[in-house]
């Protein structure tokens, strides 16, 4: 119908059909490529062209609205929040009255509990607890009138929401919010949680009863409650992050505590290493250290030190908890002064002042001086005493022990080491002109007469001296010598003095003498054991019996323990001797045991020599095996002294015949320089208290104390309690009100042959039989 444009034409038309589009498309502006393809005449091309661009053009946004939307749905759907879209509901005067939904993700559902079909279209204030007069409706209303986002967190209290607590993120957007809602309910159960946590870990910071100090790496102190401020003198303010903590210790303790666990420390680390180095090694580190008070004020403390840690394992500082250990260590220095002093007279005891003479001996062979010592015994002591009473007794030795301090100088040691037994240590002697000056004015400041209780008494003494290192090279020698020289004082009349000289270091006929016969006594069968029974307190029964060592000579007689006993420790013959005593106790005693149908502990003295004995333990183990005496029927004695020297091997055989089943009972006790850390460390089973005390406890206020505490403490460490040396009714109803658990004595049962013994156990048996009715206390005879 129409005539074909010429090429020309078709090219030109297309090509400003082109650039119409072009223009328009880069404007913008669809219709303006067809209004300017229709100015240019070509209409029905450039309608065909325009239709086709169109279409094509709407693809492109569809596919692409398409694609966004889907991305939207997806990050929407996999939020961990819930999310969702709402419009602002206008009344006509513009006023926001409330929310409609236009979309909720699948958490919205789960914490509103409702789904979207319920929720999409609907007005906020109807589908939730929220109110258009509430803070929370005005604070939405805020953020589409102000533009400005809300984060916050609420607390919800409404049962239809499946939440406790929500955090909320609130945007505008258009006439409208974008709503995020996270569930925080189960951080902020662990947030209150920790709270209330770090609230009980400072209210037992601050109220704890002793002082808590913490700090960082470097020693500056980062926290300290209030015990620390009252031990320190010092408020917080004035220490927390401003000093470290060395400045509350004396300084020549630290870096003496610094040099021993690193001698190459410096000056600027020494304090904190020393107070710290187990904590950083990560041990609980407990020591005693002197505190230095704001007041500059000394106390001593005890401070256990522990490294904090991150959850990583990182150190990050250190906390030390103190107390005060004034009164502990009051406490302590009395109960030692009781265990090294003489109840009576104050003096030193026999421990101490042997300690004491050690000393001097070492000093004075450093400096090239002398060391004098006098062994003071009084005369006729006993007879005064017996004559007059304990309690006289008692008052003269006190006096003589005031007048023998009074006597000498105060760096010299006076000591009561016996009955009416004295020694004084003086150390720093330049002349023996100057030691016989001060035995005569020993002498003559104990011949004044004393009044007791209205009796005008004179006593005198006898003194006897030895010098080091004329006629001494040790301290054993030294006293020992000095005791022979009292003894010479006395054969030669009493009431003076006598030096040790070079006659007297030849031994006697008569201890050669002894010394001979002792050595053939174990062979020629001189040598038997008696024994002498236990009894109970509570059931009265005969319960054990101690070996005791008997020695009778065909020319010399019998000849008392007292006597051959330090002698056969000092040759050494005690070693053969004592192996001789456990093999036979442990037989004897089993033989005992069976013919009585009645298991006994059978207790067994083993002497200081014998304790060093290598083989001790394996000398043991083959006389029970030897008797087949069960080991736990074997009781050990030792004194309280022996614990203290060479302790690590003494705990390790102790330790091993504990192992064997054996048992340790401690001999004399409350006579030595023995700490009661001993008595846990070496796992004693029996305390013997010492005869000594047993005989006073019923007139001396003090020996009865001594006794009492002796067996309280006993029954508070779970350690049997046996009185020795009982000898009268009185000591016995006085161990019986003191609830002591055995006794042994002459009242209870002088020692006897084996042969005698189980007459002696029969005998108990049938008196316990009568009286079984009575209470033990009733069968005192």
């Amino acid at each position: 119908m129409f005539e074909s444009p010429r090429p020309w034409v078709w090219m030109t038309g297309f090509s400003l059909v082109l650039v119409c589009l072009t223009l328009g498309r880069l404007n913008h502006d669809l219709h303006a490529g067809a209004v300017a393809a229709a100015l240019l005449g070509f209409t029905g091309l450039a309608a065909a062209m325009w239709a086709l661009w169109r279409e094509h053009g709407r693809a492109q946004k569809l596919n692409g609205a398409q694609e966004a939307h889907s991305k939207f749905l997806a990050a929407a759907e996999t939020s961990l929040d819930a999310f969702s879209l709402v419009e602002c509901v206008r009344n006509d005067e513009g006023k926001i009255i409330d929310f409609r939904i236009l979309f909720a993700n699948a958490n919205t559902e789960k914490l509103l509990g409702r789904p979207r079909a319920q929720l999409l279209g609907q007005m906020v204030c109807a589908v939730t607890p929220l109110k258009s007069t509430g803070p929370i409706f005005a604070a939405l209303c805020s953020v589409v009138h102000t533009g400005e986002p809300l984060n916050q967190e609420f607390q919800v209290k409404n049962a239809s929401i499946k939440a406790s607590w929500v955090r909320t993120q609130i945007v505008k957007l258009g006439d409208g919010l974008a709503i995020t809602c996270g569930d925080i309910s189960l951080s902020k159960v662990a947030e209150q949680h920790h709270a209330r946590l770090a609230e009980f870990n400072d209210s037992v910071f601050q109220n704890a009863p002793f002082s808590i100090i913490a700090t960082d790496m470097r020693g500056t102190i980062t926290a300290m409650n209030a015990a620390a401020e009252k031990l320190t003198g010092y408020s917080r303010e004035e220490m927390v992050g401003k000093v470290p903590l060395t400045v509350l210790h004396d300084e020549r303790e630290l870096l003496g505590r610094a040099v021993a666990i690193d001698p190459s420390t410096t000056v600027e680390e020494y304090g904190l290493q020393a107070l710290t180095a187990g904590a950083a090694a990560g041990e609980m580190e407990e020591q005693e250290w002197t505190l230095i008070r704001r007041d500059g004020a000394r106390t001593p403390i005890n401070l256990a030190m522990r490294a904090v840690t991150s959850d990583a394992g990182e150190m990050t500082g250190f906390v030390g908890i103190a107390f005060d250990i004034t009164e502990r260590r009051q406490m302590l220095d009395y109960v030692t002064h009781l265990a090294s002093h003489d109840q009576l007279t104050g003096l030193a005891g026999r421990a101490l002042m042997q300690d004491k003479t050690v000393q001097a001996v070492e000093l004075a062979r450093r400096l090239g001086t002398k060391v004098a010592v006098f062994m003071i015994d009084l005369d006729h002591f006993k007879r005064l005493n017996d004559s007059l009473g304990h309690a006289a007794g008692d008052q003269l030795l006190i006096e003589a022990a005031r007048r023998l301090s009074r006597a000498v100088r105060s760096t010299d040691v006076v000591a009561r080491v016996g009955g009416d037994e004295f020694v004084v240590v003086m150390p720093d002697i330049t002349s023996i002109e100057d030691v016989e000056q001060c035995a005569a004015s020993l002498v003559a400041k104990l011949t004044p007469e004393i009044s007791i209780e209205g009796h005008q008494v004179q006593i005198t003494a006898s003194v006897g001296v030895c010098i080091y290192p004329e006629f001494a090279s040790d301290a054993k020698h030294l006293l020992k010598r000095a005791d022979s020289a009292m003894y010479a004082a006395k054969e030669n009349g009493r009431n003076q003095y006598q030096i040790f000289s070079e006659s007297m270091l030849k031994e006697t006929a008569e201890r050669l003498t002894m010394e001979h016969a002792l050595r053939h006594a174990l062979a020629n069968q001189e040598l038997r054991l008696h024994y002498q029974p236990q009894i109970s307190l509570t059931t009265g029964a005969v319960i054990g019996m101690e070996a005791l060592l008997r020695w009778t000579h065909p020319r010399l007689g019998s000849i008392s323990p007292t006597q051959f006993i330090p002698l056969a420790e000092e040759t050494g013959l005690i070693v053969p001797i004592g192996e001789w005593v456990f093999m036979t106790a442990c037989r004897e005693g089993k033989a005992i045991q069976d013919e009585l149908g009645k298991e006994l502990t059978v207790s067994v003295n083993l002497s200081p020599r014998q304790f060093q004995q290598k083989n001790l333990v394996e000398m043991v183990e083959r006389s029970l095996a030897m008797s087949e005496l069960p080991a736990e029927r074997l009781q050990i004695e030792i004194t309280e002294n022996m614990l203290m020297i060479n302790s690590g091997d003494n705990l390790d055989k102790l330790q091993k015949m504990r192992e064997l089943g054996v048992r340790i009972s401690i001999d004399d006790f409350g006579t030595g320089f023995c700490s009661f850390s001993y008595l846990l460390q070496y796992q004693v089973d029996r305390l013997k208290i010492d005869q000594s005390f047993v005989k006073k406890a019923g007139t001396d206020a003090n020996a009865a104390a001594v006794v009492r505490t002796i067996i309280a403490m006993s029954h508070g460490l779970n350690i049997k309690v046996v009185a020795e040396g009982v000898e009268t009714e009185e000591e016995m109803r006085f161990l019986l009100r003191r609830k002591c658990d055995e006794a042994q004595g002459n009242f209870v049962g002088r020692p006897v042959p084996p042969e005698e013994f189980c007459e002696v156990v029969r005998k108990f048996g049938q008196l316990v039989s009568v009286r079984s009715t009575e209470p033990v206390s009733g069968w005192v005879r």
